[in-house]
């Protein structure tokens, strides 16, 4: 399968509804989800490449596309973060992708 290049819309995750169950981080098959220190799911910013299985497998419906993600959970903390430092052109699509969705909170 050839890597899929961006730019991505990603996932939005309301860490509130979470149950940590874990489900989407064993679909994500860009190992784009963890669980976070209180064991709820975190999307990692820079690995998520718009496959959404995660959305589906989510028996609390805590997950959308960033597109169809509620403001409210886009406000909130903490709920995704980088798994390295972003490159130019990585922060600009971050930029992008804040101003485009709407993204009020800041990386974990």
């Amino acid at each position: 399968m050839a890597e899929k290049t961006g730019p991505f819309q990603k996932v939005v995750v309301d860490q509130d509804i979470c149950i940590g169950c874990g489900a989407c981080v064993s679909v994500c098959p860009y190992q784009a989800l963890e669980l976070d220190e209180n064991g709820k799911a975190r999307l990692i910013w820079d690995m998520c490449k718009d496959d959404f299985s995660c959305v589906p497998v989510c028996p609390v419906n805590c997950i959308w596309k960033t597109s169809e993600a509620p403001d409210s959970a886009k406000g909130k903390a903490n709920w995704y973060r980088f798994s390295k430092a972003l490159s130019d052109a990585e922060k600009k699509e971050f930029e992008d992708w804040k101003a485009k969705y709407k993204i009020t909170w800041s990386p974990a």
